[in-house]
């Protein structure tokens, strides 16, 4: 806003899939004042709300995957500890982490020009996201043990209105999780012939749901 003077043209969004064309009015060190000038819906934003819940990973990992995932358009992240996690829950939470995560998801979306601030919503552990599910009509979980590729689902719906994916942490998932997943009715991936690091098969799970049922493949 430094750079910026009275009569320049900005564009603005709310963080709730609404943008704005606004003009400056004045600007000082403790404000700046606009007008709006014109309002419109963002195209932005995926054609199909996915969640994506993910394995405690170790180190800095997680600052990282939530700033792609932002990219890539996810709507909700949930973080949760796997049986196979390194890092363990603490005693005083996920605190500052959590707010930190928040703010990497807000500068990504103003770098990739999205209209919505995905929610950050922890989960204690793999339960929760067994019961988070209940709010999507397709809920996959990426394992290694899965079939190499990525086939949708025959008995699943072929147009999901919300999709919810669960990744493992570097350990991968323990096979009581992947059981009580199945049970559940969620159906297992795989992501090709190769051993993925964590990250990495996170990101190209989102990329493979968001070709096949979001707005990155043909439309």
């Amino acid at each position: 806003m430094l750079r910026l003077a009275a009569g320049d043209a900005v564009e603005l969004f709310d963080g709730s899939g609404n943008g704005y064309l606004a003009q400056i009015v004045s600007v000082s060190p403790k404000a700046v004042q606009l007008t709006i000038e014109e309002s419109f819906p963002l195209l932005s934003e995926s054609s199909v709300p996915i969640t994506l819940a993910q394995g405690m990973l170790k180190d800095r990992k997680m600052d990282q995957l939530i700033r792609q995932l932002t990219e890539l358009g996810i709507a909700r992240w949930i973080p949760f500890y796997a049986a196979r996690s390194i890092p363990v829950p603490g005693k005083k939470g996920l605190g500052a982490r959590l707010d930190r995560w928040k703010k990497i998801a807000m500068e990504a979306v103003k770098q990739c020009r999205r209209g919505r601030v995905p929610q950050i919503t922890p989960a204690d552990d793999f339960s929760d996201v067994l019961t988070a599910s209940a709010e999507s009509d397709l809920n996959i979980l990426f394992w290694e043990g899965a079939p190499r590729a990525f086939v949708t689902p025959e008995t699943g719906p072929q147009k999901p209105k919300n999709i919810m994916l669960v990744v493992g942490p570097e350990g991968g998932f323990d096979p009581a999780e992947v059981k009580r997943a199945q049970d559940q009715g969620f159906f297992t991936a795989g992501i090709g012939p190769r051993i993925l690091r964590a990250e990495t098969a996170t990101i190209a799970a989102c990329t493979l749901v968001q070709y096949r049922f979001g707005d990155l493949g043909p439309r």
